[in-house]
């Protein structure tokens, strides 16, 4: 279970770090986001782009390597906890959330739930 789990967040990342990338305008407009200048497109390829990319590599070497599969699931749990935590405030209180927000927002908690699930199912080390 935990190893398909980091793979579904591996190859959900790296979509989502192609997406922005090379759809930068798109994704970012998707977002409610938009760029003031070339820095903002470039910080946004960077930190959309590179940043998600870091992320699913690590997933899946956390996935293809059993001794790493603790450490991915913790990193999981922690990323998806942080996300969680930070979003809720802003569904609450911010107004005209989009559409959008709110299915990231979804599936950012079932992916919280899916990683806590696996973390108490996951075979002693």
């Amino acid at each position: 279970m935990v190893k398909t789990y980091l793979l579904i967040n591996a190859a959900m990342y790296i979509l989502f770090a192609l997406w922005c990338t090379f759809a930068p305008t798109k994704t970012a407009q998707f977002l409610g986001l938009s760029f003031r200048s070339g820095s903002g497109k470039s910080e946004y390829i960077t930190v959309y782009g590179g940043l998600e990319f870091g992320v699913a590599m690590f997933f899946l070497l956390a996935a293809l390597r059993p001794e790493l599969r603790n450490a991915g699931l913790l990193f999981a749990l922690l990323f998806y906890g942080g996300l969680v935590v930070w979003r809720l405030p802003t569904l609450l209180f911010v107004e005209g959330v989009q559409r959008p927000t709110y299915l990231f927002a979804a599936a950012e908690f079932v992916l919280l739930i899916v990683g806590l699930v696996a973390w108490i199912l996951r075979p002693p080390a």
